[in-house]
């Protein structure tokens, strides 16, 4: 009998990301997702995990907590979601910058740091599995700058701000060149995702879910594991299953 996949969601803590966890859950996945919270409620299929963005020894126990309840970790899906952030961080004060990297960038490279390390050591994952994945799902927002360029009167929410509009530049940079550092590394395969606001998926976190775990699950079944063009390549959410050509990347 085939092992149910174990998948960590961080970044849409709860309870943010109850969609996200829910839509994943039903797809036979033991399903984690993190909380700012230490009282974090589990429900629907999912179990919440305390993550302390600002401590990299937090980072740590979020993956100990993870393989302690689940037996194995197998995939992560670190989200990050920008029109969130631009409404939590639309006018960030001088007392309120630290916070605002500690959430939105320290916190991801913190608990990707420490998933790479555990990944390559390959004793976490489950034993039928090639390779453990590691995705970035970026879901953007318009910029402050963006919406003078265009004079954009109408747009739903806010925009980002400087510190946000900055962070999620870094976010970018992080996974392209996180995913280009694990381009040759036998055990982990880092997946890009862009979720363009327009894309029917942005509305829908438990659909966006679904079509995740259906693209990991594609990338199991491959034969081959992806070239490096395709991992450093940003994956628009939605696309078809992962093959030998280069349809559904930007």
């Amino acid at each position: 009998m085939e092992t149910e996949k174990a998948l960590l969601i961080a970044g849409k803590d709860l309870p943010e990301g109850g969609e996200l966890a829910s839509g994943a859950s039903l797809q036979g996945r033991i399903t984690l997702i993190t909380s700012a919270s230490q009282d974090g409620d589990s429900g629907n299929g999912y179990r919440a995990v305390f993550w302390n963005r600002a401590s990299a020894l937090s980072a740590r126990t979020v993956v100990l907590s993870c393989i302690n309840a689940a037996q194995h970790l197998d995939e992560v899906a670190l989200v990050f979601d920008e029109a969130q952030y631009a409404a939590k961080f639309s006018r960030t004060s001088s007392s309120e910058i630290e916070q605002a990297l500690d959430e939105m960038i320290l916190g991801y490279q913190f608990l990707t740091q420490e998933l790479v390390v555990r990944f390559s050591q390959r004793k976490d994952v489950s034993p039928e599995l090639h390779f453990a994945k590691i995705s970035f799902l970026y879901k953007p927002n318009l910029s402050l700058a963006e919406t003078v360029a265009s004079s954009s009167k109408g747009m739903m929410g806010a925009p980002s701000y400087p510190a946000t509009a900055a962070a999620a530049a870094a976010f970018k940079a992080f996974a392209e060149n996180t995913a280009a550092l694990l381009a040759d590394n036998d055990q982990i395969v880092p997946v890009l995702v862009h979720c363009d606001p327009n894309n029917d998926l942005s509305h829908r976190d438990s659909a966006l879910a679904s079509w995740l775990c259906t693209y990991f699950d594609a990338l199991d079944e491959a034969k081959k594991r992806p070239a490096p063009k395709q991992l450093v390549s940003w994956v628009k959410a939605g696309a078809k299953k992962p093959g030998g050509m280069l349809g559904g990347l930007l």
